[in-house]
């Protein structure tokens, strides 16, 4: 594996933007670009591409039938066919891909020390099709897969005024940063970006990163197109970080890099997806070579040319895909982490899987895993320098032998194709290799605790599940509990995306990732009060108040070390609670719950988990496979979208206004109120007055003044600038439950600002809220305590659920939607019920 792991970075290093893969149009392109903004006049052409665009989700059919409906009308109008705005958009976009053959069970791809093989060496199949072969004589390709340079992408954003503006955000970000870290005297008070991260600042520091590289992230993920259909395959995005966090993420900003069909298993990881492109050959060496050569760039905004070096900073992917990509040995291993801090794991007398349990199991013994008990405090940080000293032992292996052994007390397996990429444009390694909230907290870690309080994890010989008294989730109780998950939708706004659905349903049919957020650690403390024994309830509330605040965009130096200490002490009292130092149960220690003590290093060193998390994969994995309209060529067909989204969104960065359907409008009736506030219809039309004395006596205290002075105007909805609708109980409390929304707010006539007039809650229940460590907020509700407040006061729209299980009194609980602060971030905004009203905003 060493050797064969050599000759690719070999080729890697002798990497030259010629055997890239581009065809001499594309790389002359590429080191000449134009140095003038594009100007589409032509109005016909114009129509013809912004027809294009609005068909960009639809089959080539239904742009042609709106062509012929066009034609049918205005006859004389030359409206380009579906193929020329497609050649149009391409040639704009100076963006196209490179083709290249693979072995039709998904082995590897046919690039670098294989490019002249026509069998595949794993499984023996043709690289050709034998029949056409045999017939005509032709070499076609049974199996293709195409790669998308980020050059052009890179050179695309710098070619108007406004994308060079938006380019130089991580620059102007960088300086407000190292400014304030010289008044703080090196302190850093708050991590909001990535640029806030120790390797980042590094990277400055040490000049790695100059005024016009282009700093990327790259993400790796695995998708199944079709849930009954063979359709698996490999899906790879850059993410220019340069932007602001509330651009970069957004559709039209993250660029495709590759699609690959995985029919088979991949048998040879790195030779199929060359790290660090993530893609075949041609992508890893187009990389290479532009941070050799640099990368000629044309500033709009200044009209100078300059030379951008690509930095790879963050690399993300599922567990599997990280595995092969980190050249580490995986989660199994003796040194299984995946952020190589050194931990030894445990194995159960006579097993090879070792399980990184922090507290030594009694009576235990066995050779190289007994380690004394380990404080999640004191756990070791990466250091790049251990692992190239470790890199070099395992390299000098003498036999196979020495490779097995020195690859199982080190973690690594190979070396890693990026660390032979020049270390001035990367993140040390394995520094670079980022935490993955979205598989970590969504999915793994809830398959852990559902294993358990439903115990249907493995039970050795000598443990008994009549002894786990955690696993409450069965029968009767589980059916009844599944049930008062779903129907807490009814009190769930709009923007909590996908609701969770009953569990003692679904839970084993596609539980979704957003389900398991919302349910664990939004309604996580509420709806497990009184189900789960409170030892275990009050652990599991430790986990939701660390988990919470990790999934700010913003968190700040104290925040860190609360989250911090609550993550590590969640994570031996679960060893203690569940595990309980029995060799039988290792396996309840499993991978990610080692990972949780990391997750506050990761942010000081990466900055805060949100901003490179899975989420983004996972977004595009779902907008690229709703464009898919045929079924029969799943793989090319995803491929053409790809390709094609990478061109429109370079045209759209070097045309502004060439995408209409960003122009913000307002529906008749709504109302701007300035800083991202805009009062949505239904409204009065004429001033009304109040029938509640409660009200009058809340306004009255409020402006101090006789109620006969004003107009009062009430409004149904409120749209945030977080994309959040609040609605009104005018309008909601006339609607059945089901479909029903919180908030109050009214409109004053004649003053200069729009208010709110609320009905409050009461205090939290101290009792509750300091048992669950902060993360159940239960109040009650009195419908007659009423307040007036600024409606730019409101930040966000919460749901507030009864909690049933309270028999004390009728209390509500807060439940407020998981990753809010970063809401703008994604470009994900909540979808309004009342679509004839609907706002785009």
């Amino acid at each position: 594996e060493v050797r064969q792991a050599w000759e690719f970075i070999d080729l890697l290093e002798k990497a030259s933007l010629d055997d890239s893969g581009l065809d001499k149009r594309a790389l002359e392109r590429l080191r000449n670009p134009p140095c003038t903004p594009i100007f589409v006049n032509n109005p016909n052409l114009l129509f013809s591409l912004r027809l294009f665009l609005a068909n960009n989700k639809s089959s080539q059919d239904a742009y042609n039938r709106n062509r012929d409906a066009v034609l049918s009308h205005y006859p004389d109008s030359p409206v380009l066919s579906h193929h020329e705005a497609k050649s149009r958009v391409a040639e704009l976009s100076g963006i196209s891909a490179i083709a290249d053959d693979m072995c039709v069970n998904s082995c590897l791809g046919f690039t670098g020390p294989f490019a002249d093989l026509e069998v595949c060496p794993e499984c023996n199949v043709p690289r050709y099709d034998p029949l056409t072969w045999d017939s005509l004589g032709k070499k076609v390709p049974q199996q293709t897969f195409y790669t998308i340079p980020i050059g052009p992408t890179i050179q695309a954003l710098w070619r108007s005024s406004d994308g060079a503006a938006a380019m130089k955000y991580r620059r102007q970000s960088t300086a407000a940063i190292i400014e304030a870290l010289q008044r703080a005297h090196g302190a850093v008070e708050s991590y909001d970006d990535y640029t806030y991260g120790e390797e980042y600042l590094r990277a400055i520091a040490d000049e790695r990163i100059g005024e016009h590289d282009t700093v990327l992230m790259f993400s790796a993920d695995g998708a199944q197109l079709y849930r009954h259909k063979q359709s698996d395959c490999w899906i790879f995005i850059w993410v220019i970080l340069d932007l602001a966090p509330d651009a970069h993420y957004k559709k039209k900003r993250v660029v495709p890099a590759a699609i690959i069909p995985v029919p088979g298993k991949i048998k040879v990881f790195d030779r199929t997806l060359v790290y660090p492109r993530g893609c075949y050959m041609p992508k890893s060496t187009h990389l290479a070579a532009l941070q050799k050569e640099g990368l000629p760039i044309w500033d709009a905004s200044t009209d100078t040319k300059a030379t951008s070096r690509p930095f790879l900073a963050l690399i993300t992917a599922d567990r599997p895909g990280m595995a092969h990509l980190d050249s580490m040995v995986g989660h199994q291993g003796m040194q299984g982490c995946r952020y190589f801090c050194g931990t030894k794991g445990c194995c159960k007398p006579g097993g090879n899987h070792y399980y990184p349990a922090l507290l030594r199991p009694d009576n235990y013994n066995v050779f190289g895993c007994a380690h004394d008990d380990l404080d999640p405090f004191k756990i070791p940080p990466t250091f790049f320098e251990e692992y190239e000293e470790k890199l070099a032992y395992l390299e000098g292996s003498p036999n196979e032998t020495q490779y097995k052994i020195r690859r199982r007390d080190t973690g690594i397996s190979k070396p890693c194709l990026l660390s032979r990429i020049s270390a001035d444009h990367c993140f040390h390694l394995p520094l670079g290799f980022a935490s993955n909230y979205m598989h970590l907290f969504s999915l793994n870690l809830p398959d852990l605790l559902f294993a358990l309080w439903r115990g249907t994890i493995d039970c050795d010989p000598t443990d008994s599940r009549a002894t786990w008294d955690w696993a409450v989730l069965c029968g009767e109780v589980w059916i009844t509990h599944g049930k008062a998950v779903a129907d807490i939708k009814l009190y769930l706004p709009g923007s909590f995306d996908r609701p969770p659905c009953n569990p003692a349903e679904k839970i084993n049919s596609g539980y979704k990732a957003k389900e398991f957020s919302t349910y664990l650690y939004v309604l996580g403390p509420g709806v497990f009060y009184e189900v789960l024994p409170e030892k275990y309830w009050r652990n599991f509330c430790r986990l939701v108040c660390a988990v919470c605040l990790f999934h700010r965009q913003r968190i700040s130096a104290p925040q860190l070390l609360r989250a911090d200490r609550a993550m590590g002490n969640f994570v031996v009292e679960f060893e203690r609670l569940y595990y309980q130092r029995r060799v039988d149960r290792l396996h309840f220690c499993r991978p990610c719950l080692h990972l949780l003590p990391h997750t506050a290093s990761k942010v000081h060193r990466l900055g805060p988990g949100v901003c490179y998390a899975q989420w983004t994969m996972e977004w595009t994995i779902g907008n690229l496979g709703e464009e898919i309209k045929s079924q029969s060529k799943p793989y090319a067909n995803l491929s053409r979208h790809a390709v094609q989204r990478a061109q429109v969104n370079a045209l759209t960065s070097m045309v502004p206004g060439f995408d209409i359907s960003d122009a913000p409008a307002l529906l008749q009736g709504a109302e701007d109120i300035g800083d991202g506030f805009i009062l949505l219809r239904a409204s009065d039309y004429n001033a009304q007055a109040l029938d509640s004395v409660a009200m009058h006596h809340a306004i009255r205290s409020h402006f101090g003044i006789s109620l006969e002075r004003f107009g009062i105007i009430v409004w149904a909805r409120l749209c945030l600038p977080n994309g959040q609708i609040a609605r009104s109980s005018w309008k909601e409390l006339l609607k059945p439950l089901e479909v029903g929304r919180m908030a109050c707010n009214v409109k004053i006539n004649g003053c200069d600002e729009t208010f709110a007039l609320l009905s409050r809650y009461s205090e939290p229940n101290k009792k509750l809220y300091d048992d669950s460590y902060n993360t159940l907020i239960a109040c009650r509700h009195d419908a007659d305590n009423l307040q007036v407040i600024r409606t730019k006061t409101i930040l966000s729209v919460v749901g507030m659920v009864p909690l049933t299980n309270y028999a004390a009194e009728p209390l509500f609980y807060v439940t407020e939607k998981l990753r809010l602060d970063g809401v703008e971030m994604t470009g994900v905004e909540e979808l309004d019920d009342d679509l004839d009203e609907y706002v785009p905003y």
